[in-house]
This record gives C-alpha cells, sequence and structure tokens, in this order.
C-alpha cells in the first residue's frame, strides 16, 4: 500500500513530524522505558502466541466492505504484510506506539481516485478550531515544509487518544512529565560531581533510589507498571503478580480501546464491516484473574498462563 502510495505521489496536507521538537538522545530512560513497555506485546507479536490458543482475528461483514476495511487496516500498520492477523496486530501495536508517545495518535484520510489512504502524523502543535484543525509548524522545520502551517477540515483528519480510564490525554502526559524529574542515576549535582571524581558528601545515593522508586510507583500507579524490576527485594510475590495484572488491564483497556476506535473510523468511512479480535485475555477476565489470585483460587504459575502471550 505504501508502494503504490508513493508511485501515485500521494503528498499529506499536514507535516508527519518536526526534527526540530525531537529529544533526541535527551530522552529519559524512565520515559523511554515506560512507553515502550506500553505496547510491547499489547497484541501477539507477529500474531504468533504460545499461551492464547484461541486467538483469532476477523472481518464481518460483505466481502466487498471487508477487503476496504483490510486496506484500510493494512493503511494503519507498520510494515507491509499480508497475513491478515499479522497487520492487524501491526496496526494496533503501531496506534498504541503513537498514543505511548504522545498520549494521543493522529492520523490523515487522503481520498484519492475512489481509494483511501491513512497517513500518521505528529500531534504536536495541533489545534482545532471548529470545523477545523490547525497545524503550526515550528521555525526550526519550515524549510523542511516549505510552509509556516497546515490547515485541513477536521472530517479530514482521525485521532485516538489514551482512554479516560487510564487518564486521557493530560493526565497521560502528566505520567510522562512527572517521570522526567527523577534521573535514576542521581540529581545533577550528584552527577556533576561523580563526572569530576569528587565524592559528594552528606548525599546518600541508596536512599535517593529507594526515594525514586516509591515516586515511580505513586506516578504510574495506574498503570501497574514495575520498570522492568521482578526482584522481591522490597515487595511479596503477590504484590509483584498484583501490580503485572494491573499493567495487563492497562494494556488490554488500550487495546479494546483502540479496535474499538478503528471500527469507528470504518463506519464514518461508511464501510461496513467490523473487525473481531477474540481469544485475548479481556480487562473483564484480567479483572477477574486478579479477584480469583486475591481469593487464593489461582496460583501464580496459572495467573501467569492466563494472561502471557
Amino acid at each position: 500500500m505504501r508502494g503504490h502510495r508513493a508511485q501515485l505521489n500521494i503528498k499529506p496536507s499536514l507535516a508527519t513530524r518536526f526534527p526540530s521538537l525531537s529529544k533526541g538522545s535527551d530522552i529519559d530512560p524512565d520515559v523511554h522505558m515506560f512507553t515502550e513497555d506500553i505496547h510491547l506485546a499489547i497484541m501477539p507479536i507477529g500474531a504468533r502466541t504460545y499461551k492464547q490458543k484461541e486467538f483469532s482475528v476477523e472481518f464481518q461483514g460483505e466481502a466487498s466492505d471487508c477487503e476496504m476495511a483490510k486496506e484500510i487496516v493494512g493503511e494503519l500498520a507498520e510494515f507491509d504484510r499480508y497475513d491478515t492477523a499479522g497487520m492487524v496486530c501491526d496496526a494496533v501495536d503501531n496506534i498504541a506506539r503513537y498514543l505511548a508517545w504522545e498520549g494521543q495518535a493522529a492520523f490523515e484520510i487522503i481520498k484519492y481516485e475512489e481509494r483511501i489512504y491513512i497517513n500518521g502524523f505528529t500531534s504536536k502543535n495541533l489545534f482545532k478550531l471548529f470545523n477545523w484543525y490547525l497545524q503550526i509548524i515550528p521555525p526550526g522545520d519550515r524549510d523542511l515544509w516549505k510552509r509556516k502551517f497546515s490547515l485541513i477540515g477536521k472530517e479530514k483528519v482521525w485521532k485516538v487518544e489514551i482512554p479516560h480510564e487510564l487518564g486521557g490525554v493530560r493526565g497521560y502526559k502528566n505520567i510522562l512529565e512527572k517521570l522526567r524529574k527523577y534521573n535514576h542515576l542521581g540529581p545533577s549535582f550528584y552527577r556533576r560531581d561523580l563526572e569530576r571524581g569528587i565524592a559528594a558528601k552528606g548525599f546518600d545515593f541508596f536512599k535517593y533510589v529507594r526515594s525514586s522508586e516509591i515516586y515511580f510507583n505513586s506516578v504510574t500507579r495506574a498503570w501497574g507498571w514495575n520498570r522492568r524490576d521482578w526482584s522481591q527485594d522490597k515487595c511479596t510475590e503477590f504484590y509483584s503478580f498484583h501490580r503485572m495484572l494491573n499493567f495487563k488491564y492497562a494494556q488490554a483497556l488500550l487495546r479494546e480501546h483502540i479496535i474499538e476506535e478503528i471500527n469507528r473510523l470504518l463506519g464514518r468511512l461508511e464501510i461496513k464491516c467490523k473487525l473481531i479480535v477474540t481469544g485475548l485475555p479481556t480487562s473483564s477476565d484480567i479483572l477477574q484473574i486478579r479477584n480469583d489470585m486475591q481469593k487464593g483460587e489461582l496460583s501464580f504459575t496459572a495467573v501467569s498462563d492466563k494472561v502471557a502471550m
């Protein structure tokens, strides 16, 4: 699809990226881990799962509409794929990646010669003005895009946002901002002293680390993120699994939200076909698993098997 689009020389109306706003090597490691973990295995990687044997992907509707729906979902995927399940997994993962980065994912709907193309673009500097979207191009990127702004009708933009159950766009961006406040290598004065070979006096690095762990756990409590730490030095095995289930629950909520939004897009485009994904633990399933674990009716091994991809 992307190769076909390139051959037709289809140019989006909106700027897709702003390199001048990229933090590059300054990206906070905790923010990087958090955003990566959110979309990691939100769907079976490559549509292959050894635990969820009932996993399946289906497009329900008239054959012609379902073919159109597959083309749309293929546009949302990062890579061109020919297997339906792999394409859907890639599309959901790609949207989840956008959401993890910015709290929202924005796409331009391009209609060209009776076909529909979907092009992702950055949601930064994007403002809604009545029935329009205004995109302000930063000064550092105006030579790249040859303009100062872009204006497009709202009917040509499709947006997906972090669901309100997970804080919404504003709440999610607040989490990312708070994650940047603590540096796991120590405060700036401590790092400067280390670079100079000076031992900081009166500063307890281990207390700092412990305080930062408490802070990170508090900030990401709604997500149940464990910072890739499965050690039980400071918590019980039960707590580790409880937190893991909270994270799996958040991922399931996000997955279900993305699939629902894809189906809304298909309806908006008057494509009478529905994307159905089954065989993965739903948010309701995970709440039940957590409840059964709390009552002692499920072992930790059973819990892990039920939610693993």
